[in-house]
């Protein structure tokens, strides 16, 4: 294998860049594949296409190609993609990217196929809260609501017990889609999740968690990275329903790192809206001297893809409820401290950043630094 990067043309996409994304999107995809989407065709579309892009740009360099779809997968995604024979900008992978790490999507992965949106939407978890967002938009203020309380029980609740699923499900008896979107979101718990009759859930990131020797252990990515174990609850198996994978990768996950920053500002005196005109950005934080900021967290590993997918953040005019003075990007610490440049990169390569000046991308630390001076200490 081998590597090549150029500097990408404002706007363009570069064929590297179309190869990654539709590699990725294959892995993706096989993670919750039903089977083929062609009965002559063993793999996702997606590999497929990304193998045959791959192959010429390998012969171009004269390396070696994979073998076929199989070589790809079980191979090449576990190398770092920087030694793949792509032209991908400066900045687009980082040294230790993979597709796959320990056998499964990478975090990394994840990112690539979401800048890719012919199969962003064939993602389930797409389609499921665009369905939700149309509905509760239909719904008016009441909608709002709707939608808060269902994307917090994601982020704050991502298990349940039969009797806790079924309180859940009859919040809302005024919305006939509420309890149907609880049914598709949460699934029982597999085998592999279960210790006899048990099942433990991860008190930092409320996920379940896998039986290991001696105990249990979070999968996430995040909490594999604790240098000391996140601590775990055990409780009893029978009945308890867990959101389903997609919900969990694109919702959950990422809610805690808003819910976590929800806190901090709090606790200095803000007021904080979640989600505000259904979904418009993350958070709308109201400081006491008037000042209004929106804040939109992106958990992402890679400032690269992100940069490519980053869209302003809507305006609204002034006296709107939903109105802002200031505008973040925000990335959580420790994503800018694990990749060098992060907030270089991201700043480079995004057309948003560089066309809307009230729009700034920083960090969670750097965040917290620019709470008013008499809010600090609150």
């Amino acid at each position: 294998m081998g590597s090549r990067s150029g500097v990408a043309r404002r706007g363009a996409v570069t064929d590297g860049e179309l190869t990654l994304s539709l590699a990725a999107s294959g892995v993706m995809r096989l993670t919750a594949w039903p089977g083929p989407e062609d009965p002559r065709n063993p793999y996702p579309t997606a590999l497929q296409l990304a193998l045959d892009r791959l192959t010429w740009a390998c012969w171009n360099e004269r390396i070696e190609p994979p073998r076929g779809v199989a070589d790809l997968v079980s191979e090449w995604c576990s190398e770092p993609l920087a030694r793949w024979p792509l032209d991908l900008p400066d900045g687009a992978v980082g040294p230790g990217d993979r597709l796959l790490v320990d056998g499964e999507a990478s975090e990394t992965c994840r990112d690539w196929a979401v800048t890719n949106p012919d199969v962003i939407s064939e993602v389930m978890e797409s389609r499921f809260m665009s369905d939700v967002r149309d509905t509760c938009r239909g719904l008016g203020r009441r909608g709002q609501e709707v939608y808060v309380r269902l994307r917090r029980l994601m982020v704050d609740e991502p298990v349940l017990s039969a009797v806790e699923l079924l309180k859940r499900r009859n919040q809302f008896p005024d919305v006939p889609a509420w309890s149907q979107w609880l049914g598709e979101a949460y699934v029982p718990v597999t085998a592999n999740e279960l210790d006899g009759a048990s099942v433990g859930v991860c008190r930092r990131c409320r996920q379940l968690t896998r039986p290991a020797s001696g105990g249990w252990r979070c999968a996430t990515p995040r909490c594999r990275r604790l240098t000391r174990p996140a601590a775990v609850t055990v409780r009893e198996a029978k009945g308890v329903v867990r959101l389903r994978a997609d919900l969990v990768t694109y919702v959950s996950l990422p809610g805690r790192v808003e819910a976590d920053l929800v806190k901090t500002l709090e606790r200095a005196g803000a007021t904080v809206y979640w989600w505000p005109d259904v979904d418009a950005y993350d958070l709308l934080v109201v400081w006491p001297d008037g000042r209004r900021w929106a804040v939109d967290v992106k958990d992402w590993r890679s400032p690269y893809p992100l940069a490519r997918k980053l869209r302003p953040l809507p305006t609204y005019r002034r006296g709107h409820e939903y109105a802002w003075d200031e505008g973040f990007i925000v990335i959580p610490t420790d994503r800018v401290n694990q990749r060098r440049g992060y907030l270089t990169i991201l700043r480079r390569h995004s057309e948003a950043l560089r066309t809307h000046p009230e729009l700034e991308a920083v960090s969670v630390k750097q965040l917290k630094e620019r709470i008013p001076e008499g809010c600090r200490g609150a």
